[in-house]
């Protein structure tokens, strides 16, 4: 919700035109004024059609990224099962992809497998959140011009025998609003002890600070090379202390995944922070199932 309503505000500010009333001294004056502004009002639609026409691309290839990165799913066949849940109702459409672990395996899978289930398959509160959402979006005349949707996938790693890293990904279609927007939630999993691995877990004590900052200088380093990066900015503290449990761990990387407006609009950017494993290594426990490095 919060990142709805940050989202809600920027696109406002974004939209909001600054109004002017023309001078009117003369005749002459007034139809001199209506054609300069008519030429400036030819030229701020072109500036703006060509800045929209900019953030559709590149929202484009910043989703393309993320639905094409390639993940361990055709390696987890007999481990994973992928699941679906589909529901088309006149406000909204649920669409749903997500991981269930193969309980036949080893019945503790089930812990993973109802933290899918209470997190993103209670379909009442979803429903009562479409309706919060229409309310704060002011529909007061209750005319739905789209549908709501709800769309959500998954990448799913398996750092070894013994730790499994999935991120879900949920992409909301919002009545009314230009964009989409995605928020993400990672999982990391103890296959073994069938638990889940946290920040405190995976990385020594005291490491925050560190990896707060690794985080920031690799945005840091994003926005300088100018590549999709435009209007991005650094991490605050706030935004690391709400996220730092949302990390998967994938071959020689540790990702960070951050929800649209946290770190870069949704038009641009990234959805992710990669960071090398052999920079960071110091931090990481020395547990046996730490993840090898590439």
């Amino acid at each position: 919700m919060k990142t709805l309503i940050t989202c809600l505000i920027f696109l406002s500010f974004v939209a909001c035109k600054k109004e002017t009333s023309p001078q009117k001294n003369s005749e002459p004056q007034t139809i001199e004024n209506e054609q300069n502004q008519d030429q400036n009002s030819t030229d701020s639609t072109l500036v703006f059609s060509e800045k929209e026409l900019n953030k559709e691309k590149t929202k484009a290839i910043k989703r393309e990224r993320l639905l094409k990165a390639e993940d361990d799913k055709p390696n987890l066949q007999q481990l994973l099962v992928s699941k679906s849940f589909f529901k088309e109702e006149d406000l909204y459409i649920l669409d749903y992809q997500y991981p269930y672990l193969n309980e036949k395996i080893d019945r503790g899978y089930s812990v993973f497998n109802n933290f899918i289930k209470e997190n993103y398959l209670n379909i009442e509160k979803t429903e009562n959140q479409i309706l919060e959402d229409k309310e704060l979006l002011c529909d007061t005349l209750k005319i739905d011009r789209f549908r709501d949707k709800r769309i959500i996938d998954y990448k799913i790693y398996n750092v070894n025998d013994k730790m499994l890293s999935a991120v879900l990904y949920k992409e909301n279609y919002y009545s009314g609003m230009r964009y989409s927007t995605y928020l993400f939630d990672c999982v990391n999993f103890d296959l073994k002890d069938h638990s889940f691995v946290y920040f405190d877990d995976f990385f020594v004590a005291n490491s925050e600070e560190e990896i707060y900052n690794t985080i920031n200088t690799l945005i840091k380093e994003g926005i300088e090379s100018g590549e999709l990066y435009y209007e991005c900015w650094e991490l605050s503290k706030g935004d690391f202390k709400a996220y730092k449990n949302n990390f998967v761990v994938n071959d020689d990387i540790v990702e960070y995944y951050f929800d649209d407006c946290v770190i870069c609009p949704s038009y641009t950017g990234t959805y992710s922070v990669e960071i090398p494993i052999k920079k960071i290594m110091h931090l990481i426990k020395k547990f046996n199932y730490h993840p090898e490095v590439g």
